[in-house]
C-alpha cells in the first residue's frame, strides 16, 4: 500500500491524511491514477512529501524584531546556523548593555562632577558620549546587516533543500 499524500503537487493544496483521498479538492486531479502510474521521475506525480522550508520573510522579521529587545541573532537562529546566531546574539548583548551601563551612569557622573576635568571643562564627558555614539552606531550596523544576511541564509538554505533532495544542508 502506497503512503498518504500530504500535498497535492499540481496546485499544493493540503490534503486530509485521515480519508481516502481519490481527488484533489482545490484542482480535482484524479490522485489515484496519478500515484498508480508513478515510478518516473519525470512525471508530473500528484503527491509530494513537505521538504523542509525556511521563509526569508520571516527570518528577516525575526531578526528585525530581535533586534529591537536585544536580541540579534534570532533569524540565524531559525534558519540553523546556531553557533553564528550565538554569536551575533552575544556580540550584540555586550554592545547593548555597554550602551546601557553609560547611558545610566552619565548623567550621576555629571551631576557629581566626576567626569569634568581639573579645568571645569566636560572634556571627560565629551569622550563617554563618543563612545556611547559608536556602540550606538556598532549596534545599529550589526542590527542591519544580520537582517540581511538572516534572509540570504534562508534563501540559501532552501536552494540547498531543493538541490539534496529535502536534506537540510545545516
Amino acid at each position: 500500500m502506497t503512503s498518504t499524500p500530504k500535498f497535492c503537487s499540481n496546485c499544493g493544496e493540503t490534503l486530509n491524511l485521515n480519508e481516502e483521498i481519490k481527488k484533489c479538492s482545490k484542482c480535482g486531479i484524479d490522485l489515484q491514477q496519478q500515484q498508480q502510474q508513478g515510478g518516473s521521475i519525470t512525471q508530473n506525480r500528484p503527491i509530494v512529501d513537505q521538504m523542509p522550508y525556511k521563509s526569508p520573510g520571516t527570518a528577516a522579521l525575526i531578526a528585525f524584531i530581535g533586534g529591537i529587545f536585544a536580541l540579534l541573532g534570532l533569524g540565524h537562529i531559525f534558519v540553523g546556523k546556531i553557533g553564528k546566531g550565538f554569536g551575533i546574539l552575544v556580540s550584540g548583548i555586550i554592545i547593548y548593555v555597554l550602551f546601557v551601563i553609560m547611558a545610566i551612569s552619565l548623567p550621576g557622573m555629571l551631576l557629581l562632577g566626576l567626569v569634568e576635568s581639573s579645568t571645569g571643562d566636560a572634556g571627560s564627558s565629551g569622550i563617554i558620549f563618543i563612545v556611547m555614539f559608536i556602540l550606538g552606531i556598532a549596534y545599529l550596523v550589526l542590527w542591519i546587516w544580520q537582517i540581511f544576511n538572516a534572509k540570504k541564509l534562508a534563501k540559501k538554505f532552501n536552494e540547498l533543500v531543493r538541490t539534496n533532495g529535502g536534506k537540510e544542508p545545516w
